[in-house]
Protein backbone atom coordinates (compact mmCIF):
# COMPACT_ATOMS: atom_id res chain seq x y z
CA UNK A 1 0.00 0.00 0.00
CA UNK A 2 2.86 2.38 0.74
CA UNK A 3 4.26 1.84 -2.75
CA UNK A 4 1.16 3.34 -4.39
CA UNK A 5 1.61 6.90 -2.94
CA UNK A 6 5.33 6.70 -3.62
CA UNK A 7 4.75 5.64 -7.22
CA UNK A 8 2.11 8.34 -7.63
CA UNK A 9 4.58 10.96 -6.35
CA UNK A 10 7.26 9.86 -8.78
CA UNK A 11 4.79 10.11 -11.67
CA UNK A 12 3.71 13.62 -10.63
CA UNK A 13 7.35 14.70 -10.31
CA UNK A 14 8.16 13.37 -13.77
CA UNK A 15 5.12 15.11 -15.28
CA UNK A 16 6.08 18.37 -13.56
CA UNK A 17 9.68 18.11 -14.81
CA UNK A 18 8.56 17.32 -18.33
CA UNK A 19 6.10 20.22 -18.26
CA UNK A 20 8.76 22.65 -17.06
CA UNK A 21 11.18 21.49 -19.74
CA UNK A 22 8.53 21.82 -22.42
CA UNK A 23 7.61 25.30 -21.19
CA UNK A 24 11.28 26.36 -21.22
CA UNK A 25 11.75 24.99 -24.72
CA UNK A 26 8.58 26.72 -25.85
CA UNK A 27 9.78 30.02 -24.33
CA UNK A 28 13.18 29.68 -26.03
CA UNK A 29 11.49 28.91 -29.33
CA UNK A 30 9.23 31.96 -29.01
CA UNK A 31 12.22 34.19 -28.15
CA UNK A 32 13.94 33.39 -31.45
CA UNK A 33 12.70 35.85 -34.06
CA UNK A 34 13.60 37.39 -37.38
CA UNK A 35 15.30 40.68 -36.53
CA UNK A 36 16.46 41.60 -40.03
CA UNK A 37 13.93 44.44 -40.24
CA UNK A 38 15.06 45.88 -36.92
CA UNK A 39 18.72 45.61 -37.94
CA UNK A 40 17.98 47.36 -41.24
CA UNK A 41 16.31 50.16 -39.31
CA UNK A 42 19.35 50.58 -37.08
CA UNK A 43 21.69 50.83 -40.07
CA UNK A 44 19.35 53.26 -41.78
CA UNK A 45 19.29 55.41 -38.63
CA UNK A 46 23.01 55.94 -39.16
CA UNK A 47 23.02 56.15 -42.95
CA UNK A 48 20.66 59.11 -43.25
CA UNK A 49 22.52 61.42 -40.82
CA UNK A 50 25.84 60.37 -42.39
CA UNK A 51 24.56 61.48 -45.79
CA UNK A 52 23.40 64.81 -44.36
CA UNK A 53 26.71 65.49 -42.61
CA UNK A 54 28.70 64.48 -45.69
CA UNK A 55 26.61 66.79 -47.84
CA UNK A 56 27.18 69.67 -45.43
CA UNK A 57 30.95 69.14 -45.33
CA UNK A 58 31.34 69.71 -49.08
CA UNK A 59 30.24 73.37 -49.21
CA UNK A 60 31.66 74.30 -45.82
CA UNK A 61 35.11 72.76 -46.03
CA UNK A 62 35.83 71.97 -49.69
CA UNK A 63 34.01 74.29 -52.09
CA UNK A 64 34.61 77.36 -49.92
CA UNK A 65 38.02 76.24 -48.64
CA UNK A 66 40.03 79.38 -47.77
CA UNK A 67 43.06 80.23 -49.86
CA UNK A 68 46.39 80.89 -48.25
CA UNK A 69 47.31 84.58 -48.46
CA UNK A 70 50.75 86.14 -48.16
CA UNK A 71 49.53 88.18 -45.22
CA UNK A 72 48.49 85.07 -43.27
CA UNK A 73 50.39 84.25 -40.12
CA UNK A 74 52.11 80.84 -39.92
CA UNK A 75 49.42 79.57 -37.56
CA UNK A 76 46.66 80.69 -39.91
CA UNK A 77 48.35 78.91 -42.81
CA UNK A 78 48.48 75.72 -40.77
CA UNK A 79 44.81 76.06 -39.88
CA UNK A 80 43.81 76.55 -43.51
CA UNK A 81 45.75 73.51 -44.66
CA UNK A 82 44.45 71.39 -41.78
CA UNK A 83 40.94 72.59 -42.55
CA UNK A 84 41.03 71.20 -46.09
CA UNK A 85 42.61 67.93 -44.96
CA UNK A 86 40.00 67.55 -42.22
CA UNK A 87 37.18 68.31 -44.67
CA UNK A 88 38.36 65.58 -47.06
CA UNK A 89 38.80 63.08 -44.21
CA UNK A 90 35.36 63.89 -42.82
CA UNK A 91 33.75 63.46 -46.23
CA UNK A 92 35.53 60.15 -46.86
CA UNK A 93 34.56 58.98 -43.39
CA UNK A 94 30.88 59.67 -44.00
CA UNK A 95 31.12 57.95 -47.40
CA UNK A 96 32.50 54.87 -45.64
CA UNK A 97 29.66 55.00 -43.11
CA UNK A 98 27.13 55.19 -45.95
CA UNK A 99 28.83 52.32 -47.78
CA UNK A 100 28.94 50.07 -44.71
CA UNK A 101 25.30 50.71 -43.84
CA UNK A 102 23.95 50.49 -47.40
CA UNK A 103 25.62 47.16 -48.14
CA UNK A 104 24.46 45.79 -44.78
CA UNK A 105 20.86 46.86 -45.44
CA UNK A 106 20.95 45.21 -48.86
CA UNK A 107 22.36 41.96 -47.48
CA UNK A 108 19.76 41.91 -44.69
CA UNK A 109 17.07 42.07 -47.38
CA UNK A 110 18.67 39.64 -49.83
CA UNK A 111 19.97 36.86 -47.59
CA UNK A 112 18.17 34.44 -45.28
CA UNK A 113 19.25 34.49 -41.64
CA UNK A 114 18.44 32.05 -38.87
CA UNK A 115 16.18 33.46 -36.12
CA UNK A 116 18.07 34.98 -33.18
CA UNK A 117 17.28 35.94 -29.63
CA UNK A 118 17.83 39.67 -30.23
CA UNK A 119 18.95 42.08 -32.92
CA UNK A 120 22.38 42.43 -31.33
CA UNK A 121 22.95 38.70 -31.76
CA UNK A 122 22.16 39.02 -35.47
CA UNK A 123 24.53 41.98 -35.93
CA UNK A 124 27.27 40.35 -33.86
CA UNK A 125 27.12 37.16 -35.93
CA UNK A 126 26.87 38.62 -39.43
CA UNK A 127 27.48 42.39 -39.55
CA UNK A 128 29.80 43.27 -36.68
CA UNK A 129 32.41 45.06 -38.81
CA UNK A 130 29.74 46.96 -40.73
CA UNK A 131 27.98 48.11 -37.56
CA UNK A 132 31.08 49.25 -35.72
CA UNK A 133 32.50 50.82 -38.91
CA UNK A 134 29.27 52.72 -39.55
CA UNK A 135 29.26 54.17 -36.04
CA UNK A 136 32.97 55.03 -35.95
CA UNK A 137 33.05 56.73 -39.34
CA UNK A 138 29.80 58.60 -38.75
CA UNK A 139 31.08 59.98 -35.44
CA UNK A 140 34.50 60.86 -36.89
CA UNK A 141 32.89 62.76 -39.74
CA UNK A 142 30.47 64.45 -37.35
CA UNK A 143 33.22 65.68 -35.03
CA UNK A 144 35.27 66.72 -38.06
CA UNK A 145 32.31 68.79 -39.25
CA UNK A 146 32.15 70.47 -35.84
CA UNK A 147 35.85 71.35 -35.96
CA UNK A 148 35.39 72.76 -39.48
CA UNK A 149 32.68 75.06 -38.15
CA UNK A 150 35.10 76.33 -35.50
CA UNK A 151 37.83 76.91 -38.08
CA UNK A 152 35.33 78.74 -40.30
CA UNK A 153 34.67 81.29 -37.57
CA UNK A 154 38.41 82.06 -37.35
CA UNK A 155 38.71 82.44 -41.13
CA UNK A 156 35.72 84.75 -41.42
CA UNK A 157 35.83 86.85 -38.25
CA UNK A 158 39.24 86.39 -36.67
CA UNK A 159 40.26 85.23 -33.22
CA UNK A 160 37.84 87.45 -31.27
CA UNK A 161 34.83 85.56 -32.57
CA UNK A 162 36.76 82.36 -33.20
CA UNK A 163 37.80 81.95 -29.58
CA UNK A 164 34.19 82.18 -28.40
CA UNK A 165 33.03 79.66 -31.00
CA UNK A 166 35.95 77.38 -30.08
CA UNK A 167 34.84 77.28 -26.43
CA UNK A 168 31.21 76.62 -27.34
CA UNK A 169 32.10 74.03 -29.96
CA UNK A 170 34.49 72.22 -27.65
CA UNK A 171 31.85 72.12 -24.91
CA UNK A 172 29.30 70.65 -27.34
CA UNK A 173 31.70 68.01 -28.63
CA UNK A 174 32.73 67.00 -25.12
CA UNK A 175 29.08 66.58 -24.18
CA UNK A 176 28.49 64.57 -27.36
CA UNK A 177 31.44 62.34 -26.51
CA UNK A 178 30.05 61.79 -23.01
CA UNK A 179 26.65 60.83 -24.42
CA UNK A 180 28.25 58.45 -26.92
CA UNK A 181 30.43 56.89 -24.21
CA UNK A 182 27.38 56.28 -22.05
CA UNK A 183 25.57 54.61 -24.94
CA UNK A 184 28.57 52.42 -25.77
CA UNK A 185 28.98 51.39 -22.13
CA UNK A 186 25.32 50.35 -21.93
CA UNK A 187 25.73 48.14 -24.99
CA UNK A 188 22.63 46.33 -26.19
CA UNK A 189 21.12 45.67 -22.78
CA UNK A 190 21.11 42.38 -20.90
CA UNK A 191 20.92 40.30 -24.09
CA UNK A 192 23.09 42.60 -26.17
CA UNK A 193 26.78 42.71 -26.87
CA UNK A 194 29.18 45.41 -25.73
CA UNK A 195 31.73 46.45 -28.35
CA UNK A 196 33.69 48.63 -25.96
CA UNK A 197 33.46 50.64 -22.76
CA UNK A 198 33.81 54.01 -24.50
CA UNK A 199 34.50 55.63 -27.86
CA UNK A 200 38.22 54.90 -27.66
CA UNK A 201 37.56 51.25 -26.93
CA UNK A 202 35.14 51.08 -29.84
CA UNK A 203 37.78 52.62 -32.13
CA UNK A 204 40.40 50.11 -30.97
CA UNK A 205 37.94 47.29 -31.62
CA UNK A 206 37.32 48.66 -35.11
CA UNK A 207 41.03 48.88 -35.92
CA UNK A 208 41.45 45.26 -34.89
CA UNK A 209 38.56 44.18 -37.11
CA UNK A 210 39.90 46.19 -40.05
CA UNK A 211 43.36 44.65 -39.74
CA UNK A 212 41.78 41.21 -39.61
CA UNK A 213 39.63 42.05 -42.64
CA UNK A 214 42.67 43.39 -44.52
CA UNK A 215 44.38 40.01 -44.28
CA UNK A 216 41.58 38.45 -46.30
CA UNK A 217 41.85 40.50 -49.49
CA UNK A 218 44.15 42.52 -51.70
CA UNK A 219 42.19 45.78 -51.84
CA UNK A 220 41.63 46.05 -48.07
CA UNK A 221 45.34 45.41 -47.51
CA UNK A 222 46.27 48.10 -50.06
CA UNK A 223 43.80 50.47 -48.40
CA UNK A 224 45.42 50.02 -44.99
CA UNK A 225 48.86 50.41 -46.57
CA UNK A 226 47.89 53.69 -48.24
CA UNK A 227 46.63 55.07 -44.95
CA UNK A 228 49.93 54.23 -43.28
CA UNK A 229 51.87 55.61 -46.24
CA UNK A 230 50.05 58.94 -46.00
CA UNK A 231 51.71 59.58 -42.66
CA UNK A 232 55.00 60.36 -44.45
CA UNK A 233 53.81 63.37 -46.52
CA UNK A 234 51.68 64.51 -43.60
CA UNK A 235 54.73 64.68 -41.35
CA UNK A 236 56.66 66.51 -44.09
CA UNK A 237 53.83 69.04 -44.33
CA UNK A 238 53.89 69.88 -40.64
CA UNK A 239 57.68 69.93 -40.61
CA UNK A 240 57.67 72.45 -43.46
CA UNK A 241 55.14 74.57 -41.58
CA UNK A 242 57.39 74.60 -38.51
CA UNK A 243 60.35 75.70 -40.63
CA UNK A 244 58.29 78.50 -42.20
CA UNK A 245 57.21 79.66 -38.75
CA UNK A 246 60.81 79.76 -37.54
CA UNK A 247 61.86 81.76 -40.62
CA UNK A 248 59.03 84.21 -40.01
CA UNK A 249 60.20 84.74 -36.44
CA UNK A 250 63.77 85.42 -37.61
CA UNK A 251 62.64 87.92 -40.22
Amino acid sequence: MRLIPLLFGVILSSVHTWGASAAAASTAAVALKDYTGVASGLFNNMRTPAALVGGAVVPMGIITAPKIEETDSPKMRVMKRVSLILAILSLMSEILAITYSTVAINKLAELQYEPTGCVNELIESHHKLAWIGTNIHFLFGLFGFGILAIFKSYFMYGSRVGNVIAYWGSAAMLLCTSIVNQGIAQGGGEQGTKYGSNLLGLAVNYVGLILKYARGGVMPAISVGLVLLSIVPLMKLFRAEEEDEEKAKVN
